[in-house]
């Protein structure tokens, strides 16, 4: 039934995983506290070789230590730690690596015979601690060797249970008493920590187990294994060898996220009958002998002598917490006056700038919010200077120094316009906006470049830029007025000052690049011309939906809109914070009963004035679309595409407006389902780290396509290349379907090697 069959139509059946969990760090491995640093695992990329490199790299962002303290406090003895007491020692700095057990725990805990892949091939490792394809005892054999051969500043059962902070310097704690000043801390503690449960009755059972050692404690049992990843599979086939009968529980409907190689060796050993594999079951019960699984059809008792509940674990994030490390994602009470401050200043500039042209009771509105953006900005820059700025990075300082300028930049130009009846430059604030607007696109668009080495981003970034200011600044705000201050425009009864440009409606020339029904005021505002319906009808169902089936929706969401100009290049360090919860993906068909509206108004106000011609009481209809249409500007245009969409950026991602609300988006959506283009995944080489779901600020779970090598078809891809750039192991790629077979992208959105 309409409209869940439409929806259901649109989205197909796309994976809608969660994001995990991790703290919040920068490019430099740093946490929100000045001097604590976070390598290994915890740094969201699960592979040993990345971890063991980053314990290597992390040693050219710490500060200079000037006292007799110790320069770090490496807080694990993983491949990550050691990396990291290797390099110090290298550097000549005085160091401790303090471990909770043993040395290797992790990878101690591993199953027997655990195959060991050195990934990424292609990087040569600046580390002394050497990863190499091998086994889990091969491994550990080296490590141990090395660490003979080469010992370093270990000491083992210290847990660490506080980092306080003393100044400039920490304290670190352990739970028996001792204590160390330090310069830094360096946190390599992985990020295995509590497994996750079931939560089902009989899960305290002696007799299950979330983590699976040694396969000979399966010799002549039953065996159950719940779980989907390989960690389970892996159990399952290694089980096969010793149990008399092994079954695989997974909640979904197959198994999405295990390596190629470890999925062919259990369907192996299903079709010779030793391991039973139930899927889209789920246990409901454990008892001592049996356990009961709630399948499709009904609930099954299984025979179990042992159960392993393999379903991952959660990160250390209690502890992280506890010592003040700030977690992805998660909102304190700082972040919530500065989404106030830009929020109200994001009110302040849309109603402000509209003030001129419409209803009285904006300015005092704008001004309202205003103030209290500068209000709750003093609050925001008071509590940073009271928890302190750490070091200063030169790009911090920049991007915050623009930011500020810009802010008290459009605060005069606005007050000044109201109060003082003094526009600056003789322009309106909607001039002055504009033009921060595409300053901001210029410089952070030069930022991203130099940030993100790719020829595609170089090449989409420098379309970004060239559009906004050329066709979105330039022409309509300063080219087009001169251009018609001169004269070369024609006389006041020409066609470009009537059919185009009516009454000098300059700003209509936004509308070359603005289709509808992004762009409503071309059709509304000054009255329709046949020159800007035509070009509406075959931009927006001409052009677009030829773009769209041959690069996809982002051909001109991310080559073209000014929305995607902003969040691609202001937005690009924030989106990681786009919502993947439930209630995102069903706000994210906001858009389409937009669209419906806006269809609807441009169909009434087209049938008034095409029909009074014909009819005198087909007036009515463009008297209803009218009297509906500024309500769709304040609601939409106004609120939604300016305030939420802007005033959102610090803490939602810059995508909000894009993804939830646009109807043109939501227009190209429907066209997408019928594109060629597609994000093709090689799903051998996943790890599924979750970087390119968490770095999608479309909310798409990239990593439920790639881990299962279904090619990427949804249609809120804007093509930013982020998840393709990103993945440490190359797994994505741009290309399109075609006649005879599969064609790649030719421009490069890998990161240059």
């Amino acid at each position: 039934m309409w409209p869940s069959s439409y929806f259901r139509w649109l989205t197909k059946s796309v994976p809608t995983g969660p994001v995990e969990i991790y703290p919040e760090i920068s490019d430099n491995f740093e946490t929100n506290l000045p001097n604590v640093f976070i390598i290994g695992d915890l740094t969201g990329v699960p592979l040993l070789k990345l971890a063991a490199e980053s314990g290597v790299k992390v040693w050219k962002h710490i500060r200079e230590n000037k006292t007799d303290c110790l320069d770090a406090v490496i807080i694990g003895s993983g491949p990550a730690g050691l990396s990291c007491a290797y390099e110090a020692s290298r550097l000549g700095k005085k160091y401790v690596v303090l471990e909770a057990n043993l040395p290797f725990q992790t990878i101690q805990s591993y199953p027997k015979k655990k195959p060991i892949f050195a990934e990424p091939k292609e990087i040569e490792s600046s580390s002394k601690v050497k990863i190499f394809d091998s086994t889990k005892e091969e491994l550990l054999d080296y490590l141990n060797q090395l660490l003979k051969k080469e010992p370093i500043e270990l000491l083992v059962g210290k847990r660490v249970s506080s980092i306080e902070k003393a100044g400039s310097h920490y304290i670190v704690k352990t739970e028996s008493g001792d204590s160390y000043f330090t310069n830094s801390v360096l946190i390599a503690i992985g990020k295995s920590g509590d497994p996750r449960r079931l939560g089902v009755k009989g899960e305290s059972s002696p007799t299950v187990f979330y983590r699976f050692f040694d396969p000979n404690d399966a010799k002549d049992k039953s065996v159950v294994i719940v779980g989907g990843g390989d960690t389970a599979v892996e159990a399952a086939i290694v089980s096969a060898s010793y149990a008399n009968d092994v079954s695989l529980i997974h909640r979904g409907k197959n198994l999405q996220r295990p390596k190629a190689e470890n999925l062919r060796r259990l369907e192996h050993l299903v079709q010779e009958g030793k391991i039973k594999v139930l899927l889209e079951s789920e246990v409901s019960e454990i008892s001592e002998k049996n356990i009961f699984v709630k399948t499709p059809s009904s609930v099954i008792k299984i025979k179990s002598d042992l159960v392993y509940i393999l379903i991952g674990s959660t990160p250390p994030i209690p502890f992280l917490k506890k010592i003040g490390i700030k977690i992805q994602n998660e909102k304190t009470f700082s972040d919530w006056v500065g989404f106030t401050s830009l929020f109200s200043f994001a009110t302040l500039a849309y109603f402000g700038k509209a003030s001129f042209y419409g209803s009285g009771w904006f300015s005092p509105l704008a001004t309202t919010f205003g103030l209290i953006s500068i209000l709750s900005l003093t609050l925001f820059v008071f509590l940073k200077f009271k928890h302190g700025f750490g070091k200063i990075q030169p790009w911090i300082f920049i991007r915050n120094g623009y930011l500020l300028l810009a802010f008290f930049y459009f605060l005069f130009v606005y007050f000044s316009a109201t109060y003082l009846n003094h526009f600056f430059l003789g322009k309106y604030p909607s001039f002055h906006y504009t033009m921060l607007y595409s300053l901001t696109i210029l410089v952070f668009g030069i930022r991203r470049i130099y940030i993100r080495k790719t020829d595609y981003i170089f090449y989409q970034t420098l379309s970004l830029i060239f559009i906004q200011i050329f066709f979105l600044f330039l022409l309509p705000e300063l080219i087009l007025p001169a251009l018609g201050d001169l004269g070369y425009l024609g006389n006041p009864d020409g066609y470009i000052r009537t059919e185009i440009f009516p009454k000098d409606a300059y700003w209509k020339a936004y509308g070359f690049i603005l289709a509808w029904p992004l762009s409503m005021g071309v059709l509304y505002d000054g009255g329709i011309t046949n020159f800007w319906l035509g070009y509406g009808v075959l931009f927006s169902f001409g052009f677009i939906p030829i773009l769209v089936y041959r690069y996809g929706k982002g051909a001109y969401c991310g080559w073209i809109c000014s929305c995607g100009g902003l969040a691609e290049t202001l937005g690009d360090e924030h989106r990681q914070k786009m919502p993947h919860g439930k209630w995102a993906y069903q706000l994210e068909h906001s858009g389409q009963y937009i669209l419906l509206l806006a269809f609807l108004l441009t169909f009434l106000k087209l049938v008034g004035v095409y029909g009074k011609s014909i009819n005198s009481n087909f007036v009515l209809s463009e008297s209803i679309a009218d009297s509906i249409k500024w309500l769709y500007d304040i609601v939409v245009d106004i609120g939604l595409a300016g305030v939420v969409g802007v005033g959102f950026y610090f803490l939602f991602s810059g995508r909000i407006w894009c993804r939830m609300f646009c109807p043109l988006a939501s227009l190209m959506h429907i066209y997408a389902k019928f594109s060629k283009f597609r994000i093709f995944s090689e799903k051998k080489k996943c790890i599924s780290c979750n970087i390119c779901t968490k770095n999608c600020h479309q909310g798409i779970d990239v990593m439920g396509y790639a881990s299962r090598g279904i090619p990427m078809d949804s249609v809120q891809c804007v093509r930013c290349s982020a998840c393709v750039s990103l993945c440490p192991t190359d797994v994505l790629e741009f290309g399109f379907i075609t006649a005879s077979g599969i064609r790649y992208d030719s421009l490069q959105a890998k990161l240059r090697k």
